[in-house]
This record gives structure tokens, C-alpha cells and sequence, in this order.
């Protein structure tokens, strides 16, 4: 059965049903392959550092998946779909680095090297790169934001005091725990800074695309991105949520179908704030 994720939810509640059976059923999902395996995919180890497959350029907005609970007469879209299906066009290079071990897991046996506010570097993003400056930092997070962009400190206070209270917690316990008994694995670290970077730069303005994931770029970094106008507004919380459940699913499962993936991405949001 074909099932189209751009088509406008006509029926929320029952929606909202089979994303709440597919968050009951993300565990053992996530624990095996998707059973539509990419057979054409690169055998050969893919060094993706630094790259970003597809560019929003070809993204049309009205075919993204909308974020859950933000109700706009303008849609507020994820772009993540497009991202990973250009990536997977592309014969999904750099997935046999993907899957999570072990030794690529956040541990509290092991050193990090975390951002520092203040600190700039260059980014890759779709359609090319641009210089960012950390703005703001957790243990568990840092808000890259765009060079010749601010955000006031109550926004990054409260983007920060949410991820740590809820978002972060929220969506490890579901997506990505380590239950030191043997079952699950930590989240992902392979860029050792114990960190998700939250990228945020100038994608399109309010509305239409709010962010997304790049799963060619997860071999390099632990990274989500978010449109500048919407992390400002009530919608930014969710956008996060939605776009770090993509980055947790990814690590465990690279070749997971998407729809599925897409369910369990609206499921955090409710998750974290229904």
C-alpha cells in the first residue's frame, strides 16, 4: 500500500491514532532494517564529512510534512522527507558508518570537547555552507546560529532550559536510551563534542520550511537545522523535537521506511508537548 505523506491530514484524530500505534511500535522497528532495503546502495565506505544531499532549492513546501499541533493558516513544514529521499537517490552514501556502536555512543566514561560560547566555524548546509557562531550551550546542545544574526538571551535561554527539562530527555528515553543492562544504546556522538548541534540560519523566512535533518551529514556530526524566523516563534520547541527524533531514528536505523519514520517524528512532538 502507497501511503502520501504530503496529503493534508483530513482526519487528525485518526492520524493521530496510528502515529501514537507507531510510537508503541518504535522500539522493535527500530531494532531491525526496513523490510524495503535499498539493494542499489554503495558497498564501499563513504566519508560524507561535510556534505549535504539535496538542496532546498527543489524543495517545494507544500509537499513537506507539516509539524504537529501548529495551527496557521500558513502550513510549517519539515523538510527532512526531501533531504533523506535525495540522499537515498543517491544510493545512501556513508550508511555503513551510520549505524550506532557502541564506542560512537555518549558515555559518561568518555571525554568530550564541547562547544564554546562564542566560538565560529563554517557549516555546511543545503545548497552550500556558511559561517556560524555558537550562541549558546548544554551539556547536551549547541544553538549554532548564523553570522550577522542574534537571538536575544531569553530566546536562547528558554530554547535551552526546554531542550534540557524536556526535549532532550523526552526523546532519548524513546529514541535513543542506554538502560545499562544491555538493551539500547546511547545517543550518538561521533563528533565527540557530546553536543547536538541546532543549526540555525536563514532557510525561508516564517512559515513554509522550518527545518529539517541530513542524514548524509550524520557520519560527520550529531546536527539538525532551523529556519531563523520560526525558532523565534511558538512552533520552535516542536520543530526541534521533530527534527532530533529523525537524528535519533537515523543512528539506529538508517534504512528505515519513511513514512514511518515521518509517524514517529510527530509522535515527539506530542511526546514532548501534547
Amino acid at each position: 500500500m502507497v501511503i502520501d505523506m504530503s496529503e493534508r491530514r483530513s482526519t487528525p484524530a485518526f492520524a493521530f491514532v496510528l502515529l501514537m500505534l507507531f510510537s508503541s511500535t518504535a522500539p522493535l522497528l527500530l531494532s531491525v532494517s526496513a523490510d524495503g532495503q535499498d539493494e542499489s546502495s554503495s558497498s564501499v565506505a563513504y566519508d560524507a564529512g561535510g556534505i549535504i544531499i539535496g538542496d532546498l532549492d527543489d524543495f517545494d513546501p507544500s509537499s513537506g510534512s507539516e509539524y504537529l499541533f501548529i495551527h496557521e493558516d500558513e502550513p510549517v513544514v519539515s523538510a527532512t522527507q526531501f533531504m533523506r529521499q535525495a540522499w537515498i537517490d543517491e544510493g545512501r552514501p556513508g550508511v555503513e558508518d551510520m549505524v550506532i556502536q557502541p564506542s560512537m555512543a555518549r558515555s559518561s566514561a568518555r571525554a568530550c570537547t564541547p562547544h564554546t560560547v562564542g566560538d565560529t566555524l563554517t557549516v555546511p548546509i543545503s545548497g552550500g555552507s556558511i559561517g556560524v557562531y555558537v550562541a549558546k550551550t548544554t551539556n547536551s546542545v549547541a544553538f549554532l546560529v548564523q553570522s550577522g544574526r542574534t537571538l536575544s538571551s531569553t530566546v536562547l535561554n528558554n530554547l535551552a532550559s526546554t531542550w534540557d527539562s524536556t526535549i532532550y530527555p523526552t526523546m532519548t528515553t524513546y529514541y535513543g536510551k542506554d538502560y545499562q543492562d544491555g538493551r539500547g544504546l546511547a545517543p550518538p556522538d561521533v563528533d565527540n563534542n557530546c553536543q547536538v548541534q541546532i543549526v540555525i540560519y536563514d532557510i525561508d523566512g516564517a512559515y513554509n520550511t522550518g527545518g529539517y535533518f541530513a542524514p548524509s551529514f550524520s557520519t560527520s556530526r550529531e546536527a539538525v537545522f532551523v529556519d531563523y524566523a520560526d525558532i523565534t516563534l511558538s512552533w520552535g520547541r516542536s520543530i526541534l523535537a521533530h527534527e532530533l527524533e529523525h537524528l535519533l531514528h537515523n543512528a539506529l536505523d538508517p534504512y528505515e521506511n519513511l513514512w514511518i519514520d515521518e509517524g514517529n517524528a510527530d509522535v515527539a512532538i506530542y511526546l514532548c508537548f501534547g
